[in-house]
């Protein structure tokens, strides 16, 4: 039903106002009853609502605390534990009834056990901080009694006018093991190095000197004796001497094997163009081999003995190997991201698949030492300086046709400015 008024015009401006409560409670009692109902019930219902919120805050952390793969420990002012997660249960061997109402030191072997009433309460009367808020290793103590180690990061709450210690409990027992294992295998490794640097030593100084003295004394004789050997004995003497510079080049191959990331030259821009020429000089190749370089080299920033190293030995691996007429080598470099691809190429007798793997391993030979003068340590060489650069090395290859060795070095900032390499 509607109701209606009339209003006097003069009351329009004041004289006659009708009082705006009533006016309110005519219109609408409920809009009245929400306005002007005792304060007291607006506040019990405030209260009420906190109340269910703050107990959904609870059900939350309570399900966070229960899930969490780390051990979390509550307690109070006092030390006195409240709560313990099952993570903390399965690091510690407790159950959350044998430890709640306890004090946390139950948790710690000798002597934190003993300090740390004493460290709580300089916390509360001076504020110093040890691990509060910090983080350190500690060592737990289990319910059988073993001790651990353990992570412990305690964070403060407050609750109204009460302090409360979380502290988050992480067991490192097999990450200190793994250093442990690792600091026993750098010390080994350390050892190795040792024993190595004197076997070198040894190799250089105590070998070399009496092999020398062989090498000498067959020269000598071959020479001297020239006319007193008969055919079957001038053969025997040859075998002699080219065993004894076997043996020499073998310990020199086996010096830089163990040198290689042990003895550090300086990283400098070394141009390869000018190199590799050096290189091919040195080894004077036979006129019926030709050694080409496709395309332009780059500057590489390296150990300029140890890159010399790895062409030296691609370059005559393929000279000695050559059973061609003409042999045909080839040296070629390309921009592949962030690394140099070189290959050297040639069309000598190939390589069988199932000896892509043997042939970088040290002293492996694929044809008999006395047809081809090899120690066998060349392309071992190679991969290991290859790699400590942190390239690869890789080989493709056709039986009796010929092989390809391709290897990869990182471009650096030496090479930014270098010839472009384009493919040829």
């Amino acid at each position: 039903m509607m109701l209606l008024y009339y209003l006097p015009p003069q009351s329009l401006f004041g004289e006659a106002i009708i009082d705006a409560t009533l006016l309110v409670a005519l219109v609408s009692p409920a809009l009245y009853f929400f306005l002007f109902r005792p304060l007291v019930i607006q506040i019990r219902e405030r209260e009420q609502i906190e109340d269910v919120l703050h107990k959904n805050e609870e059900e939350q952390f309570k399900f966070i605390v229960r899930s969490a793969v780390d051990g979390i420990v509550t307690i109070g002012e006092r030390g006195i534990i409240e709560r313990f997660n099952p993570a903390a249960e399965r690091i510690f061997g407790y159950t959350e009834a044998e430890v709640v109402e306890k004090n946390v030191s139950i948790l710690m072997p000798s002597p934190y056990h003993e300090a740390h009433d004493g460290y709580l309460a300089h916390y509360m009367q001076t504020g110093e901080k040890k691990i509060i808020g910090i983080g350190r290793e500690v060592v737990g103590l289990r319910k059988d009694g073993t001790t651990f180690p353990m992570e412990l990061a305690v964070g403060e709450m407050r609750r109204g006018e009460r302090r409360m210690f979380t502290g988050t409990v992480r067991d490192i027992s097999e990450r200190k093991q793994a250093e442990e294992q690792r600091a026993l295998l750098m010390h080994e490794l350390e050892s190795a190095n040792e024993e190595l640097k004197n076997f070198g030593y040894v190799v250089s100084h105590d070998l070399k000197a009496p092999l020398r003295a062989i090498g000498s004394l067959a020269d000598w004789l071959s020479t001297d004796y020239a006319d007193k050997f008969d055919d079957e004995g001038k053969e025997h003497m040859r075998l002699l001497i080219s065993r004894v510079h076997r043996m020499d080049g073998l310990i020199d191959g086996i010096l830089q094997y163990s040198r290689v990331g042990r003895v550090k030259e300086v990283a400098v821009a070394v141009e390869l163009n000018q190199l590799v020429r050096e290189v091919i000089d040195l080894l004077a190749p036979p006129a019926s081999i030709t050694v080409t370089i496709e395309n332009p080299l780059p500057t590489v920033m390296t150990e300029p003995t140890r890159i010399q190293q790895v062409f030296q030995n691609l370059l005559s691996n393929a000279i000695n190997y050559m059973d061609k007429p003409e042999g045909k080598i080839r040296i070629a470099c390309s921009a592949e991201g962030r690394q140099w691809k070189f290959s050297v190429t040639d069309n000598g007798p190939g390589i069988k698949q199932q000896h892509f793997g043997k042939i970088f391993q040290l002293f492996q030979t694929l044809a008999p030492r006395d047809r081809v003068e090899s120690t066998g340590v060349g392309l071992a060489l190679v991969k290991k300086i290859v790699e400590m650069y942190g390239g690869r090395i890789w080989l493709e290859s056709t039986f009796g046709q010929g092989s390809t060795f391709f290897f990869t070095l990182p471009r650096t900032a030496a090479s930014a400015g270098s010839t472009k390499v384009t493919q040829a």
